[in-house]
Parts: structure tokens; sequence; C-alpha cells
């Protein structure tokens, strides 16, 4: 039974240090690169900033205070930053496969 107990709060201890961002990786991954894509193939004056990250946020569901507490916890962990990069650009490989296949 104590060990039980010792197990229980072990495991929220852990769960606390390292909760994680609040927009899982492989979510976030699309998000920031929607965002990039959607900046350089559009010029400054098509769309403000501020409409592209709510067109962004919206069509992946998630709010901007989401969006912000997720790059601050990434920039407070620079090893896992780069650990997205690598992800991010994985998939914008990937994209650019899907794409050339279409052609």
């Amino acid at each position: 039974s104590n060990k039980i107990t010792f197990l229980i709060i072990s495991a929220l201890l852990l769960s606390a240090c390292d909760k994680g961002p609040p927009i899982p990786e492989d979510k976030f991954i699309k998000v920031y690169v929607d965002l990039l894509i959607i900046k350089d193939t559009t010029t400054a004056d098509t769309f403000s900033l501020d409409s592209v990250k709510t067109l962004v946020f919206t069509r992946h569901d998630i709010s901007s205070e989401q969006y912000d507490e997720t790059i601050n916890y990434y920039n407070s962990q620079p090893e896992k930053w780069a650990v997205l990069f690598d992800s991010a650009t994985a998939y914008v490989e990937g994209l650019k496969k899907e794409a050339e296949e279409q052609l």
C-alpha cells in the first residue's frame, strides 16, 4: 500500500516537472510550418501577421495563448527546439514530395 502511494506521488511529481507544451509536438509542427509557408508566400500587403496567425490558429483549433505558451516552452528548452526543427524540416520535405508527385 505504501509502495503504491509512493509510486502515485512520484508519477504526479514527475508529470508536474515536465508537463510538456500546451500544443502537442506533432500538431505544433503543422501550425509552425503553416505560419512559415503563409508568411513566405504572401506579401505584407495581402495579410497582416495577426490575420495570418488567426487564420492558422482557427484552422488548427488552438488559441494564441496556447501558441505563445508553446513557443515559451520550447524557448526554455533549446534541446527540444533542435528536435522540433528537425521534425519540422522532415514534415516540409514530406509536403514537397507529395506536391511533386501530384505534378
